[in-house]
């Protein structure tokens, strides 16, 4: 962790281990780096299908990695360094698509208020990838990427993960998924 800030690296994942050095090397960078916990993977671990028979010592690392994460991001958004939601997907008991979690976990489990996570999530969203300035925001000049979406994330974040709540989704200005009178229009 102390090399990639030294080193310049924009993001870092994990950061469990964090001492008081890091820290303080992450706060001197803050405007430069993000920091990504990946909560995701320690509660893919903590809540897995016993039909994928993980070993119980993953399973006992996700508890203790979460712990550590519980403690750890309050510390970083103290400090203001910006944390992001996102890590390791692709695994049988954390499969891709599953983002979703990261903003309920934010809330849940990392001290983050709903609006707190949909930012981190979107405004930092586009800064991480040096598009602050055209992603993330709903502004003119903004791609219009937006989710139209069957309830108020901000009173239940969780509805972030029911596909069938996210009733438009557009991407660059164009309709990925129609909303339904649009739909039906077509038809």
């Amino acid at each position: 962790m102390k090399l990639g800030v030294r080193y310049g690296f924009r993001v870092l994942y994990h950061c469990s281990y964090a001492d008081d050095e890091a820290l303080d090397m992450l706060e001197a960078k803050k405007s430069e780096i993000f920091v990504a916990p990946a909560a995701g993977l320690a509660q893919a671990a903590i809540e897995a299908d016993p039909s994928f028979n993980l070993p119980a010592a993953l399973v006992e690392r996700g508890h203790r990695i979460l712990a550590l994460q519980m403690q750890l991001v309050p510390e970083l958004r103290r400090r203001g360094i910006r944390v992001l939601p996102g890590g390791d997907y692709g695994f049988p008991h954390n499969p891709i698509g599953r983002n979703a979690r990261d903003l309920e976990l934010f809330v849940t489990k990392l001290g983050f208020t709903p609006e707190e996570a949909l930012m981190s999530a979107t405004k930092w969203g586009g800064e991480i990838m040096g598009m602050g300035d055209e992603l993330g925001l709903i502004e003119p000049g903004y791609l219009a990427d937006l989710l139209l979406v069957d309830g108020d994330p901000v009173k239940d974040i969780s509805i972030l993960q029911d596909r069938a709540k996210l009733l438009m989704i557009m991407k660059d200005g164009a309709y990925h998924k129609a909303p339904p009178e649009h739909r039906i229009m077509q038809a």
